[in-house]
């Protein structure tokens, strides 16, 4: 989903709780770790941090209960999903009217119920498949990197203060700079195409893609309190879904 709304949601979800409590992805930097050592972080390093992190934010927002409609619709929606073209996944849903999903490196999908109250089961599939694109096609990666590497700098420039205060800062912008970045507009067209053949390999309905975004389109049209609001080309996503849905 759009960056923007993204990085609403993300903080919405963890600051709701207090700064205090914010992840510490600063964790993966050890004492003797400075801020060169980690530009030179694996993959792993990426995976792992991105693992903790949505073990916080998993325990800090408004997790769907299991036996929920949400969760019941969601677990129905994936079955099958856990491992999908290489990549372990795990899905929740987000118990806020926010219109959002997105997906972090280590494979977790998260759904807002929001976007569950607009969607149809075929539409949430597009979404899914869109999101497990960005995973899958390395976005999420390379936005991590950037987030533990400005967390890794928040911690180096603050050496002088308390090892609190520094882990604090750090967590705040590592979660800031995960929720603000941006994809590309190539990113977010190579994840639509992801989503597309996915739902073309799966057997689900493709037009399911351009009458999601068509969705989107309405509501960014009609203004309101949509995160979707800043995001001005669904609608051309929708008609490039469309055509590629008419393609033998």
């Amino acid at each position: 989903m759009q960056s923007t709304a993204r990085s609403a949601a993300l903080a919405l979800l963890l600051f709701a709780a207090g700064t205090a409590s914010a992840t510490d992805l600063g964790n993966l930097f050890s004492a003797g770790k400075d801020l060169a050592k980690a530009a030179s972080l694996s993959d792993q390093d990426i995976i792992d941090g991105s693992r903790h992190m949505m073990e916080q934010l998993d325990q800090q927002a408004p997790l769907a209960a299991a036996g929920s409609k949400y969760a019941r619709r969601l677990a129905k929606l994936t079955a099958g999903l856990e491992n999908e073209d290489g990549l372990t996944l795990n899905f929740a849903v987000y118990e806020s009217p926010e219109v959002n999903a997105f997906a972090t490196p280590d494979g977790s999908i998260r759904v807002f119920a929001g976007l569950m109250d607009i969607m149809s089961d075929d539409e949430l599939r597009g979404v899914i498949g869109h999101e497990i694109g960005h995973a899958k096609l390395g976005h999420a990666k390379a936005q991590m990197k950037k987030a533990l590497l400005l967390s890794a700098g928040t911690k180096l420039a603050g050496a002088s203060g308390s090892v609190a205060g520094r882990a604090v800062a750090a967590n705040a912008e590592t979660i800031k700079a995960f929720g603000k970045a941006q994809f590309s507009q190539a990113d977010e067209a190579a994840s639509d195409d992801y989503g597309f053949e996915f739902m073309k390999k799966r057997q689900y309905d493709v037009n399911a893609m351009s009458t999601a975004f068509g969705k989107l389109a309405k509501m960014e049209k009609g203004g309101g309190n949509s995160l979707m609001a800043s995001h001005p080309d669904s609608a051309s996503r929708a008609r490039r879904m469309a055509d590629k849905a008419k393609q033998p």
